[in-house]
């Protein structure tokens, strides 16, 4: 049985923006009595039954008649959607089957930090097991040596890539001896593959049960970031610029590349070479067999993963964004090419600590499932404070049986996307965003941006998480916007 997420049997209201809402009736049909009153855009409600495209509701959150019928479409237009799309929501659970392999993600775990360390030691045993631990796992080789170690004790397969983290070669202002003996990062990324050679940790195309599981390295580069600037509202002006990419990067001095300069293409596909320096590539003949068939016919199901992204989808527009040119350090037009070259079923990234869950035009359904910092976690916790919020075990997200896992209300960013269209020129704004930078801008509707987090915990256990963690959540939002003034 599946747990309980908060979005069950929820729908929020996507259409009427320009007409004050949608119309609510009396009864199921279209010809019974209109009421006087719209359901506004935005507004959250449970489902009390579902006749076709008619929907009697009961209001959660938000204004408009306590009760009525509404349409989920109107012509081929949606009007109202479920908090977590049948798409994402009608996946495997764990538990429910037996097959050979599961495949979990996790990523961004960062060792370094103690509570992080303790996560991964209390981590249970998962039989038939593989995780795909796709980046940022430790700073120096200590640390990255104890937390391989720990994952191998708790699954039967681990699957490696490094991030930005484990390429620091200096850190400054920080007496670090594991860091301080390497002279360059070329020469730490080479230690960390003799490293993962030595512990049998998998680096390199794998069959697993039955799936390709394919790793993809690679480096940021800034020109990645093809969207507009974060713009104000006409007739308006930010009140202040935004940090630049490279200055928001400890990368830009804690890595050590020779005379390349970070987020330049030039490093970008330098360190895309990586893939063949590691042995990823030219990849296993059995391996190019496979993905000459279609999605779909092939023998072997095929999972990627990178630490940078691949495609600028799976980040928030600038207007969600604390940092509105955190963009310019995340992706790389590199690891897209071989991505798109191998066509998985699915591909989990990391670096961006943004959870997520989202299938794009290729047919790739894109997974990330970040620990990050403990202040990050924090603020998950407070949002929707589940059990499974609190724990951020590593999310199952395929197995050999060929079965994709259910979502989670936590992938709340990329869940949005199913509720607006990407526009990085509109006047809407994250109510945060427009505190720190324009606060003439528009705010998007908090249900829109997050809808089950703007619900009432269902139980008193969620309750008295929230509460929990409120007061350290709330600081470390804080810090974030007065990151952004000091821009």
């Amino acid at each position: 049985m599946a747990t309980p997420m908060w979005s069950d049997n929820k729908w929020i209201v996507i259409g009427g923006t320009d007409k004050g809402g949608i119309i609510v009736r009396d009864g199921l049909a279209l010809a019974s009595p209109q009421l006087g009153e719209r359901l506004a855009y935005g507004a959250v409600v449970d489902e009390v039954q579902l006749v076709g495209d008619r929907l009697q509701y009961k209001l959660v959150l938000g204004t408009g008649p306590t009760t009525g019928w509404i349409s989920t479409k109107l012509k081929s237009k949606d009007l109202v959607i479920r908090l977590l799309p049948d798409s994402l929501s009608k996946g495997r659970v764990l538990g429910e089957a037996n097959p050979a392999m599961t495949f979990f993600a996790i990523s961004d775990v960062h060792a370094e930090r103690k509570e992080n360390l303790r996560w991964l030691e209390n981590l249970p045993v998962y039989e038939r097991s593989t995780v795909i631990v796709a980046g940022d796992l430790a700073v120096n080789l200590t640390q990255l040596e104890q937390a391989l170690s720990l994952f191998q004790k708790k699954f039967d397969y681990v699957m490696y890539c490094y991030g930005n983290h484990e390429a620091w070669s200096k850190v400054k202002n920080a007496a670090d001896k594991d860091l301080a003996s390497y002279n360059d990062s070329w020469e730490k990324l080479l230690a960390i593959r003799q490293l993962c050679s030595s512990l049998g940790v998998l680096t390199t195309a794998t069959l697993i049960e039955g799936v390709w599981v394919v790793p993809v390295l690679g480096w940021y580069h800034d020109d990645w970031d093809t969207e507009p600037p974060l713009q104000a509202p006409e007739g308006e002006k930010l009140q202040r610029e935004p940090m630049p990419g490279h200055a928001l990067a400890t990368d830009t001095h804690a890595c050590q590349w020779g005379e390349h300069k970070n987020g330049t293409k030039e490093l970008a596909k330098l360190l895309d070479e990586q893939n063949e320096v590691w042995g990823i590539w030219p990849l296993p003949e059995a391996l190019l067999r496979n993905v000459a068939q279609p999605p779909g016919k092939r023998k072997h199901p095929v999972i990627t993963f990178s630490h940078f992204l691949p495609r600028e989808e799976l980040m928030p527009e600038k207007r969600f964004l604390f940092q509105p040119n955190l963009p310019q350090i995340v992706g790389s037009s590199y690891i897209r090419r071989r991505v798109e070259s191998l066509k998985p079923d699915v591909h989990v990234f990391g670096h961006t600590h943004f959870p997520w869950d989202m299938f794009l035009d290729d047919g790739t359904r894109y997974r990330s499932w970040p620990l990050g910092t403990p202040e990050e976690q924090a603020r998950r916790i407070a949002s929707i404070s589940t059990e499974e919020a609190e724990q951020w075990l590593p999310m199952p997200v395929f197995d050999s049986d060929g079965h994709h896992y259910r979502s989670s209300d936590n992938c709340w960013f990329s869940l949005m996307y199913t509720r607006v269209g990407r526009d990085p020129y509109s006047p809407q704004w994250a109510p945060y965003v427009a505190m720190a930078y324009c606060t003439k801008a528009q705010w998007l509707p908090e249900p829109i941006l997050n809808g089950a987090g703007c619900l009432d915990p269902p139980t008193e256990e969620d309750r008295q998480r929230r509460e929990r963690f409120t007061q350290k959540s709330s600081a470390s939002m804080q810090r974030e916007v007065n990151r952004g003034k000091s821009a």
